[in-house]
């Protein structure tokens, strides 16, 4: 049968989750959006509240080796049995909803709905649901009333369908706010600001602007560690010698944003969490493929540095790395994006941040991709009289040759499908790399 043209919107989502019983509305949820440390933030939130006792489910994309990761309760990712269930069950309504004029499912639409019955069956405490893409129109936005709406760091990324300004793309994502809801977010550009402002206004919803805290670094390493203060009206926070296992000041700023939303559920009645458990829950957390350290001697760090931004962050990183335990050391790294990406602008970012941190050697490769940009012309890129650019386009070639090049720290750049496959390499091969 031919699929009809379905509505714009969430319509067919609607209809959708009606006909599975409307799983959502059983769900106690924390509503993320936002466009860098959107995952970051989850994963602190998730440990905090886990660090109070409390069982929580998440729900984030895109994943880094395996589909199972997106579903995850308690640090333990939903079954294969479970998913091809749940998913069956959800496919079963496709043609009856395709009949009544709505459409065929989207695959986000399968899997937002796949989560919201499993975490219904398996009943946690409470849910953080990641928005795939913009907010207003995203498929997790079904959730009426959650316990607090969040918004990470906004920048460019999904162009094609948010806009290409930051008013757009915020505009897009701001529709996450819910009526009475408060909002937490960490951007500080003005333009940002408004359009949060502006809509939490008009949804009667407090407006928590994180990006007001101040802080202090004590020790940027593989275990960070800061003191910070926020105020704002009669709202006063302030905590020393915080720490924190996601490396980089941009986690430091996703650290205080997922901890300010916390605090604001706790204020609202909803959780009791005291601060001994807020800092436990920050120290534990930990985001597969943000800056992660797989292994040292020699290091071995991955990170989804898949947009402008976040690449900026990796950078910054690997500057004040360069100070501390990545000090005198030869550094080796390994990049690779998609050429559908601002590939150029990142080309650009990475020459700048590799020369600033005294690195001078880079293998560009592929992720495996049709969208994928050739290694070759990565290289042409990259090239400059002060970084030697190889090209290898089999990425698994590229970690075997990184792994044989005597660096001392291997530095993996870039899709993060590229980031997933290098994971699952190191996998395989720990144990058997001799160093």
């Amino acid at each position: 049968m031919t699929a009809k043209k379905g509505p714009i919107g969430l319509k067919r989502m609607r209809r959708l989750l009606e006909l599975l019983g409307n799983p959502e509305k059983e769900l106690k949820v924390i509503h993320v959006a936002g466009t860098n440390g959107k995952g970051s933030v989850c994963q602190f939130m998730a440990s905090m509240l886990r660090a109070a006792g409390y069982s929580v489910g998440v729900f984030t994309s895109p994943h880094v080796m395996e589909y199972n990761e997106r579903f995850d309760i308690d640090r333990q990712y939903i079954s294969d049995d479970d998913f091809c269930r749940i998913a069956t069950y959800v496919m079963s309504f496709a043609e009856q909803v395709n009949d009544e004029g709505f459409g065929y499912f989207s695959e986000f639409e399968i899997l937002t709905s796949t989560a919201l019955m499993y975490f219904k069956e398996q009943s946690p405490d409470i849910v953080i649901l990641e928005t795939g893409i913009g907010g207003k129109m995203d498929m997790t936005n079904v959730i009426s009333n959650p316990l607090v709406s969040v918004i990470t760091q906004i920048g460019f990324d999904h162009v094609d369908m948010l806009g290409d300004t930051l008013t757009e793309i915020i505009e897009a994502k701001a529709g996450i706010i819910k009526e009475g809801i408060p909002v937490v977010s960490e951007s500080p550009e003005p333009e940002v600001k408004k359009v949060i402002s502006d809509t939490a206004k008009e949804k009667n919803a407090k407006f928590i602007d994180a990006s007001l805290a101040e802080y202090k670094i004590n020790d940027y390493s593989e275990l960070m560690s800061f003191d910070f203060e926020f105020t704002e009206g009669h709202d006063e926070v302030k905590m020393d010698g915080v720490k924190i296992g996601l490396i980089g000041e941009h986690q430091i700023r996703n650290a205080i944003t997922a901890l300010l939303a916390v605090r604001c559920i706790r204020n609202r009645g909803s959780i009791a969490i005291d601060d001994s458990e807020i800092r436990q829950g920050l120290e534990n957390a930990r985001n597969m493929g943000r800056f992660e350290i797989l292994r040292s001697n020699p290091y071995i760090v991955i990170d989804g540095s898949h947009n402008p931004q976040g690449l900026t962050a990796a950078m910054a990183t690997l500057k004040e790395l360069r100070e501390t335990i990545f000090k005198d050391k030869r550094i080796l790294t390994v990049f690779g994006c998609f050429a559908d990406k601002e590939y150029q602008t990142m080309t650009e970012i990475l020459k700048s941040g590799l020369a600033t941190a005294y690195c001078h050697e880079v293998i560009a490769t592929e992720p495996v991709s049709p969208r994928a940009l050739k290694a070759e012309e990565l290289k042409t890129l990259l090239e400059d009289e002060s970084i030697a650019v190889t090209a290898i386009s089999d990425e698994e070639t590229a970690f075997d040759r990184a792994l044989a090049s005597g660096a001392d720290v291997l530095l993996f750049l870039g899709s993060i499908y590229l980031i997933g496959d290098i994971r699952i390499f190191f996998n395989r091969k720990d144990g058997k790399i001799n160093v």
